[in-house]
């Protein structure tokens, strides 16, 4: 009987993802698209892992993956069952400060957004 080793898959490429009190490696694929006509780029992030170790993950699931959170949308198992790909959405903190000259929005990757 062949037995597999999973874990060269994800040794090379792998970072670290922690759900619960589940610590283990998985692949994180960030493609972009342009939609909208051209007006919009979105990025539609997927997580390639055991399915031993995040495959019971459900809708609304919290997630870290390379020290980012992400919220769980869906889990899929792939081919024989060993693997799971995991679609998430990135969770993004706001900060809101009015000032005198209107509304500065500062995200936690130091993008700043300002209202005139």
């Amino acid at each position: 009987m062949f037995t597999e080793d999973l874990s060269i898959f994800l040794d090379d490429f792998g970072v670290s993802c922690t759900a619960g009190a589940i610590t283990a490696l998985g692949i994180l694929d960030m493609p972009g698209e342009t939609v909208a006509g051209g007006m919009v780029v979105t990025t539609e992030y997927m997580l390639t892992a055991k399915a031993a170790d995040f495959g019971d993950l459900l809708y609304g699931d919290n997630i870290t993956v390379d020290g980012a959170n992400y919220q769980v949308r869906e889990t899929l198992l792939l081919d024989d069952g060993k693997f799971c790909q995991i679609a998430l959405s990135l969770i993004v903190a706001v900060t809101l400060i009015t000032t005198l000259s209107g509304l500065s929005i500062t995200t936690l990757s130091g993008i700043s957004l300002r209202t005139q």
